[in-house]
């Protein structure tokens, strides 16, 4: 394959691999959903909705995979001969295509979840805590902390293509903050990776403000007055997402892999 056209390959490979990953993932969830549903028969116990725990599951195993593309991904192809720019190219797009894979598949398992539970007259049991997490009045230490365990959410059922939207942007912005810990700490060692660590977690608090404003979601006291439409939300986000990419290709460009 011609060297400029290269990137398409590992795109597709990269995500084929993580695909099987995430599957696994998901069947994991899965398993427990159904454990959940057995106790929700036998026991009277309520069953969380399978979208809602694939939703928070998702972050860790993002920003997992997104520090394995440094590690594992990036050493494997330059040292087969497919260049830093091919490799950057290739795993953002397969990390796009994964963050639309993964809330698809759950939001199908969950409407079946949904369905089953109605006929057999199951209840599931909604999380109120989703979007809806502050931190001490005034802390806004720990409102960033907060951020990363608590996420802005749609409930599926009330907006199906908003829930999708939001998941997606979600889980993208963990891929790219995981990504960019790992080439922080692959490049230039503890310090500095450190240091992309600090970063990473203001990435996460100012896409989960931005999506909390436009939601109309509980924010900081100092942020409560202000007032965004989705779509420019969006547009900051997906300008958060590029800076860290170029932060990222910066990173990756002139590396040197480890043996």
């Amino acid at each position: 394959m011609n060297q400029k056209t290269i990137y398409p390959k590992v795109a597709t490979d990269l995500f084929w691999v993580q695909f099987f990953w995430a599957l696994g993932f998901l069947g994991v969830l899965l398993i427990v959903q159904i454990i959940k549903a057995i106790l929700s028969i036998t026991k009277g116990i309520e069953m969380n909705d399978y979208f809602d725990a694939v939703f928070i599951a998702a972050n860790i195993f993002m920003l997992v995979i997104g520090i394995i593309s440094s590690y594992g991904f990036l050493p494997y192809y330059v040292r087969n001969g497919v260049t830093r720019k091919d490799y950057f190219k290739g795993s953002t797009i397969a990390s796009v295509g994964l963050s639309i894979t993964i809330p698809i598949i759950a939001s199908i398992i969950s409407v079946i979840q949904v369905f089953i539970v109605n006929v057999i007259n199951l209840s599931i049991l909604k999380d109120s805590s989703f979007g809806n997490a502050t931190g001490d009045e005034g802390n806004i230490v720990a409102e960033i902390i907060l951020s990363i365990i608590f996420t802005p959410f749609v409930d599926l059922q009330s907006n199906w293509l908003l829930a999708i939207f939001v998941f997606a942007l979600n889980i993208f912005i963990y891929y790219l903050v995981g990504w960019l810990i790992g080439s922080g700490f692959y490049r230039f060692g503890v310090l500095f990776g450190l240091f992309c660590i600090i970063l990473a977690f203001l990435v996460i608090y100012v896409e989960d403000l931005l999506l909390s404003i436009a939601l109309d979601l509980p924010v900081h006291d100092m942020f409560a007055s202000v007032q965004l439409p989705i779509y420019v939300a969006v547009i900051g986000i997906f300008v958060l997402a590029s800076l860290t990419l170029w932060m990222i290709r910066q990173l990756t460009k002139r590396v040197a892999i480890k043996m």
